[in-house]
């Protein structure tokens, strides 16, 4: 059984690109787009990227977690130029949630190291981001955060998938 199937349009674009040497670049503007518009997880489109090209994972796991990092900072900006108002406004739901009481209870202890476990982690790191822009925490501080939490993860995840693809398969 698929449990992560791919949008026509993007499973297109993987395969077209593939065979080109941009394919990497490809992959990193969709991780950067992905963290930007918190539309889906990245991982959904990292598995079979590496599927297609098992030889790239260190490239692909190394820039898409840069990527990652700088998209969350330019979130971090966006949502600080919004404001908490119109943030709340469009997410009223936000508060109550798990995810927004764990991240900021993690961010009110440890800070951005906080914010490097979530990103390493299946936690949502939406609103670990929201939070920190709220808190006004270093917008320098959260790429560096996120960009090494996620390129531990990506970089683990892309291994693991070049190295035991049939376990990875039902994500392509």
């Amino acid at each position: 059984m698929k449990t992560h199937v791919l949008p026509d349009w993007l499973r297109y674009l993987l395969m077209r690109s593939v065979a080109h040497r941009y394919y990497s670049l490809v992959v990193t503007a969709i991780a950067f787009g992905s963290t930007i518009t918190f539309s889906f997880p990245f991982v959904a489109v990292l598995i079979p990227a590496v599927l297609l090209s098992p030889g790239r994972w260190r490239t692909l796991g190394l820039l898409c977690g840069i990527a990652s990092g700088c998209g969350a900072a330019v979130l971090v900006e966006i949502f600080q130029y919004l404001g908490s108002e119109f943030v709340f406004a469009h997410y009223p739901e936000l508060l109550q949630s798990t995810a927004w009481q764990t991240a900021s209870d993690w961010l009110q202890d440890w800070g951005l190291l906080a914010m490097l476990v979530i990103a390493g982690s299946p936690i949502p790191q939406t609103p670990a981001l929201l939070f920190c822009a709220l808190a006004d925490l270093s917008s320098l501080g959260i790429l560096v955060a996120v960009g090494v939490g996620k390129t531990v993860k990506y970089l683990f995840l892309a291994w693991a998938t070049a190295r035991y693809p049939a376990r990875f398969v039902r994500y392509n």
